[in-house]
């Protein structure tokens, strides 16, 4: 059996203290860098083959700068503004509709024909009919009256959906406890309902349960709906291959930093609900009917902007689309991170990539000692050894729906061990392919 310990000088471990250190308390924040790093590259290497389940069952609606100009009106857009346009999509049958904005606040300005009881009796109607109406929520009291952030007259013919949280990075929550008690985000909401017209597997009772799910690692799709030129112009629509994707996610300084400047989700702009022509209504009706709908703003001055590692920065209603996609393509079989151990910020994964480092070296310090048979083996046979390694790691991960391991730490650090090894490699073969001095000069 070979002794390791007397492999490695005192030197060699300190070094070795240093790494797991490195790793596991990660105090430069490199780590985190380069999971977060690993996370999107691979993302982006395999969002080709995102199913398109939840991309079939969604639509996203915006409110943007060209609807209000049309209407001349103004943002925050008015209540009489606001029912005409929800009484418009309410027409169209959705099966569900979620409203990414805030009524915390009166904005009528004590004009009778502004007031909010006109899109009051609006949403009164989606729960008449039946339609699960949701609106933003920040989980903050309002207040002594405990209305949850929303104005009385709003929250009593609608749920709230939270969109606020923090501590847990580009991971989506499925319920947060709040001052107001236990929330749940708009994605498990809305994935409620489209259950009880599908199957799915079990899901959480209600809110409390719900917290003590992992958050979804979201996974973002690449290729927009077939249906999206039915609506609007696509010619402008650009969507890498899987090969320029790759070289992509490696290169990217050299390139655009979005891979699809068009969302993946099914869009429409808040103006195609305006629609008079017969045909036009009933391609609406094809496309709204028994949806999930979610309804967002893209103004100028509203800064409302997530980051998709596919699409660069993109009005924030895509990140509950993306969430909502994913809830319907896996289930609570979605993407997440590995459980904690100890009661600590360090999961099993980040023991199992410290295994790895340790073979890396184990590797390394074997071919300087020639103490395996195969010890003629080049350092670069031994690297792919480790690329071996990683892939099937990789792919353990993703059967286990286990968010990725750090693949771009490990390879850095595994190119550091062995770069002496391989600098060796490139010195004899071009001593190889040189000619002997002697010989030199001589040769016609």
């Amino acid at each position: 059996m070979l002794n390791l310990f007397s492999w490695f000088s005192g030197r060699q471990y300190a070094f070795g203290a240093f790494i797991v250190a490195l790793a596991l308390l990660d105090p430069f924040g490199l780590t985190s860098s380069t999971d977060d790093a690993s996370a999107k590259w691979l993302n982006r290497i395999f969002a080709s083959f995102y199913p398109d389940t939840g991309q079939r069952n969604t639509v996203v609606i915006l409110i943007d700068d060209e609807y209000l100009l049309r209407n001349d009106t103004y943002w925050p857009m008015p209540y009489s503004e606001q029912s005409k346009l929800f009484k418009r999509l309410l027409a169209y049958k959705p099966d569900a509709v979620f409203v990414d904005l805030l009524y915390s606040h009166d904005h009528s300005r004590d004009d009778a024909r502004q007031s909010g009881q006109l899109l009051a009796n609006v949403f009164e109607r989606y729960k008449h009919q039946g339609i699960p109406l949701l609106l933003a929520n920040t989980g903050l009291e309002r207040g002594k009256d405990g209305q949850i952030n929303t104005l009385p007259r709003f929250s009593g013919v609608t749920s709230p959906a939270l969109v606020a949280w923090s501590g847990f990075g580009d991971h989506y929550p499925l319920a947060i406890r709040t001052a107001v008690g236990d929330l749940e985000t708009p994605a498990l909401e809305l994935y409620r309902r489209y259950c009880q017209k599908n199957a799915c597997e079990p899901l959480p009772e209600d809110a409390a349960a719900a917290i003590s799910l992992p958050p979804i690692a979201l996974q973002w799709g690449l290729k927009m709906s077939a249906k999206q030129s039915l609506v609007a112009p696509v010619g402008h629509c650009s969507t890498s291959g899987v090969i320029d994707q790759l070289l992509q996610a490696i290169f990217w300084k050299l390139g655009s930093e979005a891979e699809s400047n068009c969302a993946y989700s099914l869009t429409l702009r808040a103006g195609d609900l305006e629609a008079n022509g017969p045909e036009e209504r009933e391609l609406l009706s094809h496309l709204l009917r028994g949806k999930l709908v979610l309804v967002g703003a893209q103004i100028t001055s509203a800064g409302d902007l997530v980051q998709s590692p596919l699409h660069g920065k993109v009005p924030g209603i895509y990140i509950h689309a993306m969430a909502l996609d994913n809830l319907i393509a896996w289930g609570t079989d979605y993407y997440h991170s590995p459980a904690n151990l100890f009661g600590s910020d360090i999961d099993w994964l980040d023991m199992v990539e410290l295994a790895l480092l340790l073979l890396i070296a184990v590797l390394k310090k074997a071919h300087e000692r020639d103490t395996w048979s195969c010890a003629h083996w080049r350092s670069w046979h031994s690297w792919c050894v480790v690329l071996l390694l990683l892939a099937t790691l990789s792919g353990v991960l993703h059967f286990m729906s286990i968010t990725p391991a750090n693949i771009l730490g490990i390879l850095l650090l595994s190119l550091v061990l062995f770069s002496d090894k391989l600098e060796e490699i490139v010195n004899a073969s071009h001593r190889k392919g040189a000619l002997p001095p002697a010989t030199q000069g001589t040769q016609r």
